[in-house]
């Protein structure tokens, strides 16, 4: 009788005490403490117009409004930049980098990129795309994840 009690006592035990752990959030990895905070960052184009270097290739430069609408802060922030022909498939899709060192957390800010050798056409759209989940391999191409992911 005393050792089904014992055996009875034991097993409430461990059962409260696996219990209290699962009121604790999980901890935050490195890449996904990256992502989440890149998710914060709003970005609207205000206008774009096509530029040429001074060998007379093409520039695309853009004035981009952007905001982090939360309390940290990243120094840069990788976006996809689409350019779409007029029949909606992309011509060109290329990762691209905003330096968002100055900006001030809820405060919107003003970015002016060029990209070189990037042309726009007649008729074709430029956006900007905030990928969710970069896959890992694009995780080690973006500055902002550097030493973060694994």
């Amino acid at each position: 009788m005393r050792t089904r009690v014992l055996a009875i006592a034991l097993a409430g035990g461990t059962a409260i005490g696996m219990m209290a752990g699962c009121d604790e959030p999980r901890k935050e990895k490195p890449f996904e403490r990256i992502t989440r905070l890149r998710l914060h960052y709003k970005v609207s184009p205000n206008f774009f117009e096509m530029q040429k270097d001074k060998d007379g290739k093409p520039v695309l430069a853009m004035d981009l409004g952007v905001t982090n609408t939360g309390k940290e802060s990243l120094d840069r922030v990788t976006m996809v930049l689409h350019i779409i022909e007029p029949d909606g498939k992309d011509r060109v899709r290329v990762p691209l980098t905003l330096d968002t060192s100055h900006l001030v957390p809820g405060v919107p800010g003003k970015i002016l990129v060029t990209v070189a050798g990037v042309e726009v056409r007649d008729g074709e759209e430029v956006t900007l795309q905030m990928e969710g989940q970069p896959s890992k391999r694009d995780m080690t191409t973006y500055p902002e994840y550097g030493a973060g992911i694994s």
